[in-house]
């Protein structure tokens, strides 16, 4: 069973679930904002109390690879700063985990999120650790046919073999007479998941703002979009190459979008409503 289409939800309406002694994470508290049930891959955010630690050599059966929110998180001598990354291989060693002042994470688990006593082997050559928002350069020097004042790109992962990767994107304010009225419609031939960091993102689905997520399978036709405040948003491709598809006609831009999710059947009962809060997520 492949994970559900979800376009999209606010992660403000999703419950916080305590994490027990038995999971990798015990004494924080889960988001869930995505699963597998086959593979027990998932996506969620993670919180972390003050003074949180885990003191125990260990790692993680399966690859983890997190995005920090808020707060810090301590990973032996890796101090993981507010859009601090990584991405740690299944069998990555830890001696010891801690958030001394509290940490959010965004956090995607591709496979068992199951915490193993001891050392394991694993592949070194996949290890990232960008402990700041500054380790990596943008670039505008990327293929891409998106509308909009200063679009450019932060690649954080890029891996060659299986062509997934990992990436911020960035987008300037534009005012609504600067837009074209019409935009094409795109699909990519690979999961492609998204988290809304900052601004808002008017989509044919509904008028996102941060803390918006959506899981797109394969072969999805989505877009166009509009931001007129510009946006920052954290992409993640799976499953393939990320390559983009456009099509040869084009149909209007959503600049004012009334929510109309895909949602599987048990997040179903929050189409109503999308959330307008003052939580981020």
């Amino acid at each position: 069973m492949a994970r559900a289409h979800i376009e999209f939800i606010q992660s403000q309406v999703l419950p916080w679930t305590d994490l027990d002694t038995g999971s990798s994470r015990p004494g924080a508290i889960i988001k869930v904002l995505s699963h597998d049930p086959d593979t027990s891959a998932g996506s969620a955010i993670i919180r972390y109390p003050e003074g949180w630690v885990l003191d125990e050599s260990h790692h993680v059966a399966g690859d983890e690879e997190f995005f920090v929110l808020e707060g810090s998180l301590t990973i032996d001598t890796h101090i993981f700063e507010p859009y601090g990354y990584g991405y740690l291989p299944g069998g990555f060693p830890r001696k010891r985990m801690s958030a001394p002042n509290g940490a959010a994470v965004l956090t995607f688990f591709n496979g068992s999120p199951r915490r193993v006593a001891g050392t394991s082997s694993f592949d070194a050559g996949q290890v990232i650790t960008l402990e700041n928002r500054d380790q990596a350069d943008w670039t505008s020097d990327f293929d891409h046919s998106l509308v909009g004042s200063g679009i450019a790109i932060k690649f954080l992962r890029n891996d060659s073999a299986s062509g997934e990767r990992t990436w911020l994107l960035t987008k300037g304010t534009d005012r609504r007479e600067d837009l074209p009225q019409t935009g094409r419609i795109e699909t990519h031939p690979c999961v492609e998941e998204f988290f809304l960091l900052e601004g808002s993102l008017g989509w044919p689905r509904g008028m996102m703002r941060p803390g918006a997520y959506f899981w797109r399978p394969p072969g999805i036709e989505h877009g166009p979009g509009a931001s007129l405040t510009g946006y920052l948003g954290l992409f993640r491709s799976r499953e393939g190459p990320f390559t983009t598809q456009w099509s040869d006609h084009e149909i209007l831009r959503p600049f004012d979008p009334s929510y109309d999710p895909i949602l599987p059947p048990s997040l179903a009962h929050f189409a109503a409503q999308p959330y307008r809060g003052p939580d981020p997520y």
